[in-house]
């Protein structure tokens, strides 16, 4: 028992020492980032998961609140057997293209190379749903929100996930999980 209690504490005191030795965080105030988005799509009486390549850019204008301009496209459909008019049709959902700006307050904990953010602003998507060889696209203009964490490896790469809400209309909402890695100038 006491050997085990010394091996945890051991380690402890190596995670801490480790964590001591991490460089400091940037002091550049430009950022870009590149992430895969898993998409949510609550359309049609359904739930379709097409998923995103997503690109933002963004600048610091205070070490807590930055600025942030985003453009996605599609990397991967999802398709669905509905029933339409009483006969079930397969419909295959994409996002065509999205884009938004928006503000980010965040907290950084330096002694941890992390930071925990918001965002808001306003977001337009743009989703194609097709059906053999008919198409139709909606697009949508909405206040868009979310949350994440960034973790800082060196100080100028980090590695973040982040949750959006790009669109809330009445008859469908257009969410993302985003996977991304980032780069400090």
């Amino acid at each position: 028992m006491k050997k085990r209690l010394a091996t945890a504490a051991a380690a402890f005191l190596l995670l801490g020492s480790a964590q001591a030795q991490m460089p400091p965080m940037t002091t550049s105030a430009l950022y870009g980032e590149l992430g895969y988005t898993f998409l949510k799509i609550d359309a049609f009486g359904t739930s379709l998961r097409p998923n995103a390549i997503r690109g933002l850019l963004g600048y610091d204008l205070h070490p807590m609140f930055s600025i942030e301009g985003m453009y996605a496209g599609s990397a991967s459909d999802d398709d669905k057997t509905l029933a339409i008019g009483g006969v079930p049709t397969t419909v295959k959902v994409k996002l065509d293209s999205m884009y938004g700006i928006w503000a980010k307050p965040k907290y950084v904990f330096p002694q941890y190379n992390s930071e925990l953010f918001g965002r808001f602003g306003w977001a337009h998507t743009k989703v194609k749903a097709s059906r053999g060889a008919l198409s139709t696209s909606e697009t949508q203009d909405d206040f868009a929100w979310g949350l994440g964490a960034n973790y800082r490896f060196t100080p100028n790469a980090y590695a973040g996930i982040d949750w959006m809400r790009y669109s809330n209309q009445s008859n469908s909402h257009v969410d993302g999980l985003t996977l991304s890695v980032g780069w400090h100038w």
